[in-house]
C-alpha cells in the first residue's frame, strides 16, 4: 500500500504540473495569436505558479515529488493507527449555468493521490456488488450503455416514466447513513485502513480560498467531499440501497450518479417506485426539489402508443400528464429513436458562436481595435477564417480530418476514433436536428463573414464576400504554400461516419462522453 500511495502521489503531483504548463502554453498561444491578429506586441503572460500552492507545502507539486517516499510513510502509518486526518481542504466557487456556484474542494496532492488509490481499489473490488443499472464511475459501464438500456424499455406501448431531482443529492446526504452503509451493513468490502480513510474525509475541514490563510476552518458535517475522486465510489455506495429497492420493483431504471430515471409498464408499479425514492430521502436525510421533479409521466408520441389523461390505481384515479421525449445525459430519446435535446443544440450553438467570435472579431471592434495586414493575402484571402473554420472542424469531428471521414464513409477506411462532440452521434437515430444545425452554421459563418468584411474596410482592407457555395466546397482557398482543407465541416457528415463506425465495430474504438462532458458540450 505504501508503494502504491507514493506513485500515486508523484503520478499526482507531476498530473498537477502538467496542467500548469499546459496554462502556461496556452497563455503563450493566445499572446502569440494576439500579436499575429493584431500586429501589436502584447503583454507578458505569467509564469508564477498559483498563490494557494504556497499555502502548505503539500498543494505544491515539486515538493510532493521531491518527498513522496516520506509522505507515503507518514500517511500509510497514521491510517494503520487510524489517526489519519486530511489536511485541510481549499473551497473553490465555480460557475454553473443557471447564474448559482457549485462549492469545488481542492485536496493537498497526497491526499488527493490517497483518495485516488482507494476510489480505485474499492471500486474494483466492489463492482458485481454495485447494481447492474448503476452506470456512473465505472471501468465496465458508460454513458452509452445508461441510454441502450433506456432506448430497449421504452419501446413498450405502454410506459410510465418516474423522474425525480434530489437537491443537492451529494452535498447534503447524512453522515449517519453513509456510516451505515459503509460499516455497519457490511454491505462493501473495504479494509480497515479504507474504512479510516473514509471517515476523514467526511469529516474533513475546509476553508474558503480567499480566508484559507487565517487559519480558521469549517468541518463537513453533511455530503461527500465534492473534488475529491473518493466521491466517486462514495456516491455509488450512498445510492446502493435505493438501487436495490428500485431492482425490487417492477419495471427498469437508470442511474448516473445522482440522476435517475425508472419505467414501468403500469401506473400501480410506477406509484410503487416514486414511493421508493420518497423512502430513500427520509432514509438518507436527503430532499426532492419537485420545482424540478416532473414525477411521474406517460411517454407518449406516435399514433401507436396509447394516451391517457386519467390512470387508474385501485380505487384511486389521478390525472395524468403525458411526455413526449426523455433528455438524459446529452442525448434526447424519443418514441422510435435518439436524437440531441434541445439544451445540446443550445450549447453547441454557444460553442461554435464564441469560436467565430474568437477567431473574426476579438480585438478588432470598439476604441483600439487593431489588424495586422498581413492576415489578408492572395490565394488564402482571410487566414482568421481558415483558422476558424480548422477550429470549428476540431470541435465537431473531435480532431479527424475531412478526408478521413471521406475515406471511411466511400472507401471502408477505419476511422482511427471517435471522439469529441462526434461521440454523441453513434446512437443518435433522428438527424432532422443535424441538419438544422448544419443550416445554422452555414448561415451563421456567412453572415459573420460579411460582418468580417464590413470590420476590415474600416481598417481600410477591402476583401470579397463569400458565397454559400464557396464556403461549403472551400473553393476560395487557392494557396498551394499551405495545404489547408477550409470545407465547412457538417455534423450530418459527422454523424454518417459515427454511427456507421457503430455500427461496424460498436462501441469500441468510440470515446463515450464522460459525465461532465454531457454538462458542457
Amino acid at each position: 500500500m505504501q508503494g502504491l500511495l507514493e506513485r500515486a502521489i508523484v503520478r499526482k503531483a507531476r498530473g498537477v504540473l502538467r496542467k500548469q504548463r499546459i496554462e502556461h502554453a496556452t497563455d503563450r498561444k493566445n499572446a502569440d495569436r494576439y500579436q499575429k491578429r493584431t500586429g501589436l506586441v502584447p503583454g507578458a503572460p505569467s509564469t508564477l505558479d498559483p498563490t494557494w500552492w504556497s499555502y502548505h507545502p503539500h498543494f505544491n507539486p515539486r515538493y510532493c515529488i521531491k518527498h513522496a517516499r516520506y509522505l507515503s510513510r507518514m500517511i500509510w502509518t497514521k491510517l494503520q493507527a487510524s489517526l489519519y486526518a486530511p489536511v485541510p481542504a481549499i473551497q473553490f466557487d465555480v460557475p454553473k449555468p443557471d447564474g448559482s456556484s457549485r462549492q469545488i474542494m481542492a485536496f493537498t496532492i497526497p491526499d488527493a493521490a490517497l483518495a485516488n488509490v482507494i476510489h480505485s481499489h474499492a471500486t474494483t473490488r466492489n463492482l458485481n456488488l454495485f447494481s447492474a443499472y448503476s452506470f456512473a464511475y465505472r471501468p465496465d459501464k458508460s454513458v452509452f450503455d445508461a441510454i441502450l438500456h433506456l432506448k430497449l424499455f421504452l419501446s413498450n406501448p405502454i410506459s410510465f416514466i418516474i423522474q425525480y431531482d434530489f437537491s443537492k443529492y451529494f452535498d447534503t446526504i447524512s453522515h449517519d447513513y453513509l456510516h451505515r452503509i459503509l460499516e455497519y451493513s457490511k454491505l462493501f468490502l473495504l479494509s480497515e485502513a479504507e474504512r479510516s480513510a473514509i471517515r476523514a474525509f467526511l469529516k474533513h475541514e475546509y476553508c474558503h480560498v480567499r480566508t484559507y490563510q487565517n487559519n480558521v476552518f469549517d468541518v463537513r458535517e453533511r455530503g461527500v467531499p465534492q473534488g475529491s475522486s473518493l466521491s466517486l465510489f462514495l456516491s455509488n455506495a450512498a445510492a446502493h440501497e435505493l438501487d436495490l429497492a428500485l431492482e425490487s420493483q417492477n419495471g427498469t431504471f437508470v442511474r448516473f450518479a445522482d440522476d435517475v430515471v425508472a419505467i414501468t409498464h403500469s401506473y400501480t408499479d410506477a406509484l410503487a417506485v416514486a414511493d421508493q425514492f420518497r423512502r430513500h430521502c427520509k432514509d438518507a436525510g436527503l430532499r426532492i426539489n419537485y420545482d424540478k421533479s416532473p414525477g411521474i409521466l406517460l411517454f407518449g408520441g406516435g399514433p401507436e402508443r396509447e394516451r391517457r389523461q386519467i390512470a387508474i390505481d385501485t380505487d384511486d384515479a389521478s390525472l395524468l400528464s403525458t411526455i413526449e421525449h426523455i433528455d438524459y445525459l446529452g442525448h434526447r430519446l424519443v418514441p422510435g429513436g435518439v436524437c440531441l435535446p434541445a439544451k445540446s443544440i443550445k450549447r453547441i450553438k454557444a460553442r461554435i458562436s464564441g469560436i467565430i467570435y474568437k477567431h473574426l472579431f476579438l480585438h478588432r471592434r470598439g476604441v483600439g481595435g487593431a489588424f495586422d495586414p498581413a492576415r489578408i493575402g492572395a490565394g488564402f484571402m482571410d487566414w482568421d477564417l481558415v483558422t476558424c473554420i480548422n477550429e470549428i472542424r476540431r470541435y465537431i469531428y473531435g480532431g479527424l480530418r475531412e478526408a478521413q471521414l471521406s475515406a471511411f464513409l466511400d472507401n471502408n477506411e477505419k476511422l482511427p476514433f471517435v471522439r469529441g462532440l462526434m461521440a454523441f452521434f453513434p446512437l443518435t437515430t433522428r438527424i432532422s436536428e443535424l441538419r438544422s444545425l448544419d443550416g445554422w452554421l452555414l448561415n451563421v459563418v456567412s453572415r459573420a463573414q460579411r460582418e468580417r468584411m464590413r470590420v476590415l474596410a474600416a481598417f481600410g482592407y477591402t476583401q470579397s464576400v463569400l458565397t454559400k457555395a464557396q464556403l461549403l466546397d472551400g473553393s476560395w482557398y487557392q494557396y498551394p504554400a499551405i495545404f489547408n482543407d477550409v470545407r465547412l465541416p457538417s455534423f450530418v457528415r459527422g454523424w454518417r461516419a459515427a454511427r456507421k463506425y457503430y455500427l461496424r465495430y460498436g462501441l469500441s474504438g468510440i470515446d463515450a462522453p464522460s459525465y461532465y462532458s454531457t454538462l458542457t458540450y
